[in-house]
């Protein structure tokens, strides 16, 4: 059942003696949004449910210059502020739903280097790409918007362009002229993190890629990205089956969009619409055993996790993100058992040694600060040390509980699902890897083999009050190739360990930790986080930005 909060209010009761007053509680379902690229201009209709009654309303609001403002089509009174703005009427009884109308000009203007917001980016011909992007809580820079991630509603997008241009964005498509594009979704409902975005580019080529598990997939594209060429038909739609087999259906009708463009980030999830950066095809030093691929099943992974299941606050960004990259994880290890899968691990393993902050952090940082360090720490604690302890069908089962329907989750409804799914009490495990304050220390391992008595000691140098035990592995190595034998390590009731093992048939000469990255362990010795991530090869920045430079 879709979970509905109440819009918050700020102001005491301002407006006419006509009806209800007071301050008025309500939620948003429907987003009527005109918007021009070049002049940024902008008109919001928001269709508004009365769940108390009054006579003035505050929205969260940042764009500029807010005129127009009607209730029902009758002129309100609106006075904003650099967050919100407050609009008073007749008043209004619980159970009605009223029509907020105004007009308004979105700034120019980002998060920090992002594209969060509304930019205008050049690709490498100088094609301008538009690009309006909400993001989590960002709804409110380009109209009177409900900004919280765990709403839903329905919307239409009126976009005015040049006439060489496209414009896309989330809905049925319809090119009414040259110059004006709507977009008209009326699915079970969209968040407005990842909805509320339009994308417009003069440069892209449409070319049908087939059908994927029913769905007609259409490529927007560039020919010189080489993304066309490079993209394997066959292999997404082997994913797209395979994710309806366990989820359900494609929650987004019967069309997928993939646009392709300039952007800050490799991809990003708008419910079927998913934007890839050009680059993609062309990254000279990939960390993932294909970028494209892996990029594009992360982001139609959304399309369940994240998109028709959202997270329910900001501190639950994490299962979204870990969703899409264990789920990608799991059918790149089916198709390409201990490659793929094992490479898609090991970005995790090294992107979690540099992380600045805890899957969930306790301290409350702003999202732009800690999102980054999600995607590698987030995947192995969620799901890939539980898969190695329980095993991979009751996670994938865990997680069959949670998708599949419009609703809003949070961190604590995966892990009491993955709680259900294998029949254990996680209370520990979320304290001793999931939530925590400052900088994460992951176990460290001093190792020794002792051939003499054919034992391999482990002692974690950095023990903490929560135990954090895992399953992994202990590679034996000798001098040639092929000479390794595994030693299975299970540090669940155990921290610091002696473990006799069979006598090699070779002389052991070295000794490597985790060599299947199943647990967020390293070697004492290796000091993680002096690492650079730009200057390591062991630890590498994070894919998730679009890397320019690595192409």
């Amino acid at each position: 059942m879709r979970r509905v909060l109440l819009v918050t209010l700020a102001l005491a009761a301002c407006g006419e003696d006509s009806g209800p007053v007071g301050t008025i509680a309500g939620h948003v379902t429907h987003y009527d949004y005109t918007f021009d690229i070049e002049s940024r201009a902008a008109h919001a209709k928001l269709s508004i449910v009365v769940d108390t009654a009054g006579d003035c309303i505050t929205l969260p609001f940042r764009a500029t210059g807010i005129d127009g403002v009607t209730i029902d089509g009758d002129t309100a009174s609106a006075t904003s502020d650099e967050t919100s703005v407050t609009v008073c009427g007749s008043g209004y009884d619980m159970g009605k739903t009223i029509t907020l109308e105004a007009d308004m000009v979105v700034p120019l203007a980002t998060l920090a280097d992002s594209q969060v917001g509304y930019s205008i980016t050049r690709d490498n011909q100088q094609n301008p790409f538009y690009y309006l992007v909400s993001w989590v809580g960002g709804c409110d820079r380009f109209a009177p918007c409900d900004n919280r991630p765990d709403q839903f509603a329905t919307y239409k997008f009126t976009v005015t362009h040049p006439a060489t241009f496209k414009a896309r964005c989330p809905g049925t498509i319809t090119e009414v002229s040259e110059t004006e594009t709507t977009c008209e979704f009326d699915h079970e409902g969209g968040p407005t993190y990842s909805t509320f975005g339009i994308a417009a580019y003069p440069a892209w080529t449409v070319t049908d890629k087939g059908t994927w598990g029913g769905v007609k997939v259409t490529l927007y594209d560039r020919a010189s990205t080489t993304i066309d060429a490079s993209l394997d038909s066959a292999y997404h739609a082997g994913f797209v089956d395979w994710m309806q087999s366990q989820f359900g259906p494609y929650p987004f009708g019967d069309e997928l969009r993939i646009l392709t463009a300039p952007t800050y980030w490799a991809g990003f999830e708008h419910p079927g619409n998913i934007v890839l950066d050009d680059g993609l095809a062309r990254i000279l030093r990939p960390a993932y055993w294909n970028e494209l691929a892996h990029t594009l099943d992360h982001e139609i992974t959304h399309m369940w996790a994240g998109d028709q299941t959202t997270i329910a606050g900001l501190y639950d960004f994490v299962w979204k993100e870990s969703m899409a990259e264990y789920l990608t994880y799991v059918y790149e290890d089916m198709t390409s058992p201990m490659q793929h899968g094992l490479q898609t691990a090991g970005v995790w393993k090294a992107s979690g040694a540099v992380a600045q902050y805890w899957p969930v952090p306790m301290d409350s940082p702003a999202l732009f600060d800690f999102y980054g360090d999600v995607y590698g720490p987030g995947p192995m604690v969620l799901f890939r040390q539980l898969e190695v302890m329980y095993g991979r069908d009751k996670v994938l089962a865990g997680i069959k509980m949670l998708l599949g329907h419009a609703h809003a989750i949070g961190v604590d409804d995966v892990l009491a699902a993955l709680e259900a799914s294998t029949g254990q009490d996680l209370d520990a495990y979320a304290a001793a890897w999931i939530k925590g304050s400052g900088a994460p220390d992951w176990p460290r391992y001093a190792l020794v083999y002792t051939a003499a008595t054919n034992t391999l000691a482990l002692d974690q140098v950095n023990e903490k009050a929560n135990a954090r035990g895992c399953k992994f592995h202990v590679a034996l190595r000798g001098a040639n190739a092929g000479e390794v034998q595994l030693v299975e390590v299970d540090t669940r009731t155990q921290v610091d360990q002696t473990i006799t093992v069979t006598a090699p048939t070779f002389t052991v000469t070295s000794l490597q930790l985790d060599p299947q990255n199943e647990c967020l362990v390293y070697l004492a010795s290796s000091s993680p986080r002096s690492l650079s991530p730009r200057d390591s090869d062991v630890v590498r920045p994070t894919p998730w930005l679009a890397r320019r430079a690595d192409r």
